[in-house]
């Protein structure tokens, strides 16, 4: 398969997980053709590709069938999704796809929907810290045991969407009424400065093939937008490395955490490739790479050697004159 092209389809590119995946892909030792797809015609990382591709909405019915149909047109080997909708969906329909895909497994899947699910598992182990949590309780209950002011999570929300700090009882029963109840209320620990980003390219056994932390900043989208590579720190692999070995995640999986003084506690798990993959691929990691490594090559990805260096993102342009 030496001289093989391979043809990989990148979903959601247009967004910055969708057009860093693109980006890293063309940075990969491996020859790729890109395919793209978003449902909106003006993606940006449609630009990057090869072909892009106008996507069918995840939530449609007919968006297994319009995904078989790409893959057989352009004989599609692999799919790396850039947004939650598909990858949920294609998850969801994993045995229809008819070809592969990076999917992490059930346990990781599951938890990265649901942040009262991912606090009630992992309660079950002591050996991980977990930040204090509270779902169906009053106000009085969480000033008391989560202190003042306390933070309102959408139970399930990615990229800092819909958090909230509750400061007084009214914050508390105006966020909690517009969202139904349908949240948790988690103590505050550490502080912006010392959150961190961490990615584990998972065995699927309990352990990893090779991991990077970065510790970051995150713009007021949710993704990254500062990062700094953290070469070594004992208390963060000690916690990933227990982690992994009860999530047995596989493939590209994305931990985020914050530190409290030496204590590490868990934010939030994702089971897929996350915003700061340029970054990443950059410091010498590089995720998409690894995927064609393991999903199509059945190769274990190997460490890489990472740079030191740190990230800070801009806006940029990209304009299309009309002719």
């Amino acid at each position: 398969m030496k001289d093989k092209i391979f043809n990989i389809l990148v979903t959601g590119v247009g967004a910055i997980i969708g057009y860093g995946i693109i980006n890293s892909l063309r940075k990969s030792a491996y020859p790729v053709k890109i395919f793209a797809m978003d449902i909106y015609d003006d993606a940006y990382g449609g630009t990057l590709a090869d072909k892009f591709i106008k996507a069918e909405r995840a939530d449609s019915p007919n968006f297994v069938n319009f995904l078989n149909e790409i893959i057989k047109k352009y004989a599609i080997d692999l799919i790396i999704t850039g947004i939650e909708q598909d990858l949920y969906k294609i998850f969801e329909n994993r045995s229809l796809i008819n070809t592969k895909c990076v999917l992490n497994n059930q346990l990781c899947t599951d938890l990265s929907k649901s942040k009262l699910l991912t606090f009630e598992y992992l309660s079950n182990f002591n050996e991980i810290d977990l930040i204090p949590t509270l779902h169906k309780a009053d106000f009085e209950t969480c000033t008391k045991l989560l202190g003042s002011p306390f933070l309102l999570k959408p139970i399930s929300s990615y990229a800092s969407k819909g958090i909230q700090t509750i400061k007084d009882e009214e914050d508390f029963n105006y966020f909690t009424k517009k969202i139904a109840a349908q949240c948790v209320y988690q103590k505050i620990v550490g502080t912006l400065e010392q959150e961190y980003t961490i990615s584990v390219f998972g065995d699927g056994e309990g352990s990893f093939f090779d991991y990077i932390i970065l510790k970051r900043q995150l713009s007021q989208e949710g993704a990254t937008s500062k990062a700094v590579l953290i070469e070594e720190d004992k208390s963060i692999f000690e916690y990933i490395t227990k982690l992994c070995s009860i999530l047995k995640p596989e493939g590209p999986t994305n931990i985020q955490l914050r530190k409290e003084n030496e204590n590490v506690f868990l934010l939030e798990i994702n089971p897929r490739i996350s915003s700061a993959c340029s970054i990443r691929t950059v410091l010498g990691y590089n995720e998409p790479e690894m995927c064609i490594e393991y999903y199509l090559l059945n190769k274990k990805p190997t460490p890489r050697i990472k740079k030191r260096a740190s990230a800070i993102r801009y806006i940029s342009d990209f304009i299309v004159i009309e002719q």
